[in-house]
Order: structure tokens, then sequence, then C-alpha cells
């Protein structure tokens, strides 16, 4: 295999594990679950309360940083950037994102009015009703403030919740002629900028009421791929020279996250950025090991489903836990644990099969669905 086929082979070996990763973090929720109108938090389950919080310090937040990542890498990737090359990319993401992301969010937005007129909807977490209006109505395209159910959100993400992804990306692939600018005069100054903005953020976000989108994320990380691919740098070898360094750091610092969340909760944000960041390196690192030696390597049909699985599971996978909940009743950690799991196995099974059905017999759909066949 050559180094340029493995590179590409490592990255892709990631796709699926982080989707499912991010399948995880909207299954296991660590505020507890509200069924019937009746909410259930984890204090009677310890040893589930305390998996939570192990898996928020190791999982929760890591998978789409390294989406950009990989994103600003690809983007740049043997590409002279003129004039037509950047019209050629935009016309492709015109396809591959802005198309999706306005299907998923149609589509969002039909689930969302069929369940408020449905038995479902006494199985939301909070009493809703619709309440149409043309602001709430496009508040689903691009940071969803709960008005169309009659409910107040934090108005952070679209309505389909894992399209903040998409969206940000959108932007900074707008960006990016400016951004190739700076990159080829600042190199990698411009990123230690951004990545020191990024990672000082939880200690100036609350007073300037900056980052609320999550932009600086974007960009940052897509900077940081796309820095490596403008100055001809190979990932896998940039990063392996701290492969040792990763695997330790990945694990020290979501212990410090565990232990800051009871001891010192001001210092917990910074402990898990910097977790975020050995878990990017980890992550390349530990896919490139597997890759390199032949224990596996990149299946195409998870690698392209991996988006597929990605865009449609918020819409299910909310519902799929109450319904387990309801009907197996949990009473133990390990039931509750078990559930959870099934949830999870439920889910991407389900959406593998999905994507597989639409590939074969429906590659059009597909094509509009996931910007891709």
């Amino acid at each position: 295999m050559g180094e340029s086929t493995s590179r590409l082979q490592a990255l892709d070996l990631l796709r699926f594990p982080l989707a499912v990763a991010i399948v995880a973090e909207h299954t296991f929720m660590p505020s507890g679950i509200r069924i019937l109108g009746e909410a259930s938090g984890w204090g009677d389950y310890p040893f589930f309360a305390e998996l939570c919080r192990w898996f928020d310090a190791l999982v929760r937040g890591n998978s789409v940083p390294i989406f950009f990542f990989i994103s600003g890498y690809v983007f740049f990737l043997r590409a002279e950037m003129t004039r037509a090359t950047y019209l050629r990319k935009f016309k492709s993401r015109i396809r591959t994102l802005l198309v999706p992301y306005l299907v998923w969010n149609t589509l969002a937005v039909l689930l969302l009015l069929f369940t408020l007129h449905s038995p479902f909807s006494r199985y939301l977490a909070q009493e809703s009703r619709f309440t149409p209006s043309w602001p709430g109505f496009l508040s689903c395209y691009w940071a969803y403030d709960g008005s169309l159910a009659g409910i107040e959100a934090e108005g952070l993400y679209p309505l389909d919740i894992s399209l903040w992804f998409l969206r940000d990306l959108m932007v900074v692939v707008l960006s990016t002629p400016l951004l190739h600018f700076v990159l080829k005069r600042a190199r990698h100054y411009a990123v230690l900028a951004l990545g020191i903005l990024w990672l000082l953020e939880p200690f100036y976000a609350s007073c300037f009421a900056v980052n609320r989108l999550g932009f600086l994320t974007a960009f940052f990380f897509f900077s940081w791929g796309a820095c490596l691919s403008v100055c001809r740098k190979d990932v896998l070898e940039e990063f392996g020279r701290f492969s040792k360094l990763s695997v330790a750091g990945y694990f020290l610092l979501g212990a410090a996250c565990v232990l800051a969340g009871q001891d010192a909760p001001d210092a917990e944000a910074l402990l898990k950025k910097l977790n975020i960041l050995a878990g990017l390196l980890f992550a390349c690192n530990a896919s490139s090991w597997l890759v390199g030696r032949g224990f596996c390597k990149a299946s195409p049909f998870l690698s392209s489903a991996s988006f597929f699985v990605y865009v449609a599971h918020p819409l299910i996978v909310g519902k799929v836990l109450k319904l387990l909940f309801v009907a197996f009743r949990p009473a133990t950690d390990g039931a509750v644990l078990a559930v959870h799991l099934l949830s999870m196995a439920l889910v991407t099974g389900a959406l593998l099969g999905v994507f597989y059905l639409l590939r074969r017999h429906a590659p059009c759909l597909l094509a509009l669905l996931a910007g891709r066949k």
C-alpha cells in the first residue's frame, strides 16, 4: 500500500467510529431522560452516572472537531488553489453540504409537526404545542429557538441538531479563499492564534458573548488541517511523532476532567479542550497504527454510510431510547446501560440498513439525502 493510499485509508477508517461516537453522545445524556412528563435522573443509578461522567470526559465533543480537521485537510489536499479550483469545490459543496442540510432540516420540521399532532406528543421532554410563525420556521434552518413548538430552546443548533457541523463547515468553506491567503503567509502562526483563542474561550466567552454558534471551533480545526495540506505535510507523519504522548495525554486529561468536575469545575472546560486536542492526535495515530499493521482497513460501505448515519440519527435516537425505556422499565444500573446500548445498536443498524437499501434501489434519492451515492 502506497504512503498516500495508507494515509487516506487511515482517515477513512475514522469516519464511521466517529459517527457512532456521536450517536452515543445523543443517546447517553448526562441530564437523564424525560418520559410522559416525568423526569428521570441517574441519581438512583450511581454506576451508570459515573460511566456517563467518564463518557463525557473521553468521548463527548471529540468527534466533530476531528471531522472539521479532516475536512480542512482534504479540501486543500493535492490541489492548486486557482479560481477554477475554488469554483469547482464550491459547486461540489452545494451538492454535498447545502442540499443535504436543507433536506434533513425540512424532514426534521415535518417530523416535529407530525409528533406535535400525534399521540407521541406526550413523550416530548416539554409540554409543546404547534405555534406557527415565519421566524420560528426559519430558525429551524439555522439556530432553532423552540418557538415553532411553543417552548424555549437555546437557539444554538438547527432543528436537526447534528447539522450544526454542516452549517459551520459551509461558513468556513465560503471563507477558504481568505483562509488560504492567510495560511500561505502566516502558516502555523495563524493556526496557533486560532488555537489559543479556542482554548481560552471558556474564560472570555461569557463576558463578550462570542462564539455563540461555535464558528471558532470550525475555523480552528479546519485551518489546522488545511495548514498541513497547504504546507504539503503528511498528517500521520506529523502526528506520529507524538504517538505515545497522545495516548497518555488523552486518557490522563480525561481522568483530570472527571476529577475537575467534582473539585474544580472552573478548570473542567479547559481540561476538556486539552483532551479534545490530545484526542485528535490519539485518533489519527490509532487509525494509522491499525492500518499500517494490517489489523483492519476502512470499509467503503461504512465510510460511505457514516455521513448518512450522522445526519439522520438525531431524528430517531431520542424516540427509540424512550420507547425502550417504556417497554423494558429498567430498574438497575445494568439494565439502564443495556437499554442505552440496545438503543445505539438499533439506531445505527437501522440506518445502515436504510442506507444499503437506498444505495441499491434508489441511488438518486440517496444522492439527495447524503450528497453522494
